[in-house]
Order: structure tokens, then sequence, then C-alpha cells
């Protein structure tokens, strides 16, 4: 059954956030009201704020069904008695994910802390990150929520603020978003698609047995020959302190247990979320007259020991869409998919 968001039933006039006027004493700042949700989410249980005609606000609890037309369109949410609401999205004031899940967007936020850049500068819910151009994920626009600002002048905005820098301008949207068809009608193209996974921490480390004649070592910064292996055309000092950034990392080295020669390597890094501690996983590589001997498999078990020990029961990644081989090692070690994301720009770019 679908009903419209409108119903007067359904109506519930919020005790902290009056419809107009003057904020009351004690109202809830607006500051703290955002959409954090994508149509990425559907699936997903999820609250909605969102104003009725007549200016009231009201909540709606459910699972998003669907999210079609993007900002121009709906969401459609099915409540635990079947029916189904549906919310004009322009109308909508807050929005998230109810814990314990977690939306694409606040994945994404994750997913920065284990990455963060140098410089970052907000336009509305939008954060804009620059890194000298090293990685696409340190030198994009983390694009969540609204940007506070009609899409057009978002946009240039991003423009300026990039060609300030030397940079081209890059969005990081999830898959889908609610800006798709807006920003293929401006001409911002795809330029690459990322898939984040997500595990069970202690699933991975007891699913990536360990390998005979590979060990691996732990270090609080990695070595020059962990960073040729990991990207050799980077510069390694910009891209070291991109690495090390975050307060709680570790960097693992795979080594054959006889000649001591460098097999592999991998990075993990642990932050906090409304729902508990992740571990982020990059920078698995295997070198090539290494591979078919486990040596990303035993990484991973040694980077889940390292999130074990630090009180992180969740584990993502991210990986190329078209990277097979990665896909199925990962889908060994328990890893679901969470969301995707795309990188788009008005011309074709690097994002490494």
């Amino acid at each position: 059954m679908l009903s419209v968001a409108t119903r007067p039933n359904d109506r519930k006039r919020e005790q902290n956030v009056p419809s107009r006027g003057a904020p009351r004493p004690g109202a809830r700042p607006a500051a703290l009201l955002a959409v954090r949700l994508s149509p990425a989410d559907a699936g997903r249980r999820v609250s909605i704020r969102h104003r009725l005609d007549d200016d009231v606000l009201t909540d709606v609890v459910g699972r998003l069904t669907a999210w079609s037309g993007g900002w121009a369109g709906a969401l459609e949410v099915e409540r635990r008695d079947a029916t189904v609401v549906a919310v004009p999205a322009a109308r909508v004031v807050a929005a998230k994910v109810v814990p314990p899940e977690m939306s694409a967007e606040a994945m994404q936020a994750v997913a920065q802390a284990g990455w963060p850049p140098d410089e970052t500068a907000q336009i509305g819910d939008w954060t804009l990150r620059a890194s000298g151009g090293v990685t696409g994920r340190a030198n994009s626009v983390r694009v969540a929520g609204r940007p506070g600002a009609p899409l057009d002048e978002a946009l240039d905005q991003v423009a300026r603020w990039y060609a300030d820098r030397g940079l081209p301008p890059l969005v990081q949207v999830p898959v889908p978003s609610a800006y798709d068809d807006d920003l293929a009608a401006r001409g911002w193209v795809v330029a690459r698609r990322t898939v984040l996974r997500t595990a069970a921490t202690t699933a991975v480390r007891r699913l990536a047995m360990p390998r005979d004649g590979v060990v691996v070592e732990r270090t609080a910064t990695p070595a020059r020959e962990w960073l040729e292996l990991v990207e050799p055309d980077l510069d390694p000092d910009t891209l070291t302190r991109i690495l090390v950034r975050p307060s709680e990392v570790v960097f693992a080295t795979a080594r054959d247990a006889a000649t001591g020669q460098l097999l592999g390597t991998g990075r993990a890094s642990a932050a906090g979320s409304a729902v508990g501690r992740w571990a982020g996983v990059t920078s698995i590589l295997t070198a090539p007259a290494a591979r078919r001997r486990g040596v990303a498999r035993a990484v991973m078990g040694e980077l889940a020991a390292w999130a074990e020990e630090n009180r992180c029961p969740g584990t993502y990644l991210q990986v190329l869409a078209t990277n097979d081989a990665a896909h199925a090692l990962y889908d060994t070690l328990g890893f679901d998919l969470h969301h995707a994301y795309e990188y788009r720009s008005p011309a074709r770019v690097s994002t490494r």
C-alpha cells in the first residue's frame, strides 16, 4: 500500500524544531539536521524527517525501498506495518541510516579518516580534499548530503578551489547518487568505479590462514622498498605523509622466510564511527614474482590480528570494481558488498 507523506495521521509536531519563526529556547541547532543518505542505501533501515504541506515536521522510519529522480524525485519508505510512505526529496530536512547499519555516506567518512588528505574545505555537507594530486581519494570532493548552494554554484566553487591548487575538479559519489542525472547533464563523466566491502574482523583473521614460507612483520612507518612496490611513480615523501597521518596505523611487510625477499605489502588504520570502531585496509600488493603463494592472504591475516588487538570488530576495504582477482580473494575472507562509488569529472582524469 502506497501512501503519501501528507497523511494527517502521520503528522507529529517536532518538540525541539519549530515549523515557523525564530527557534524556541532549547531548540536543536539547525546545523545538527543533516541528510546522511543516498540512493545507494536502498534496502537499509532509515529515519527521515521531512516537511508536510503545512510546514509541520514529521518523521518516518522504515526500510528505504527506492529513491528515484534525485533531489527532484521521491524516497519510498516501507514501514513496519508494510505501508509505504512516499517522501518528496525536496522536503527532506534530515535523514540517516538507523544503527547498527552504516550508510554509504557514513562509511565514506570513515574511509576518509583512514586516508586523510593534506587539506580540506566545506561547501555545505560536501568535503573538498587536496593532497598535491597524490591519489584520487585524497584529491576529490566527498559528496554527502547537500552542498548548501544551487548545484551549478557549488560546482563552480569546486572548480575554482581545485584550480587554485593546480588540480582538476573531481567528485566522489556513491552509486547510485541523487546527483547522477544532474552531473551527467552538466558533462561530468564517470572516470572510475570502486567498491567498498566490509567483513567481521574475527572472520577475516580466522579465514586468512598463514602460509608456509611467508612471514609478515609490522612496522609503524613504511620502508622505501614498501613504497616502491605500492606506488613506484609517486613521490615517496608525499605518499608517506598521507599514509602515516591517522593516529592509529600499521604497515605490514611480507617476506620470504628463507631469503628475506620482499613479497608483499599491506596497511591498516583504525577509526571510530557511530556504531563502533572500524579497521580500514589499504595497499594490499604482491610482488609479481611472488603471486600464487598466498602472500595477500597472509598479509590480510596479520592486519586482521592487529585490528582485533585494537578493538575493531569491523574491517572495510576499497577495491576497483574491475579487479576480479582481488574480489575473488576477498570473497573467501568473508567480505560483503557495502556500496560502490564513482569518481566524476568534467574530463577524464587520473584517480589512483
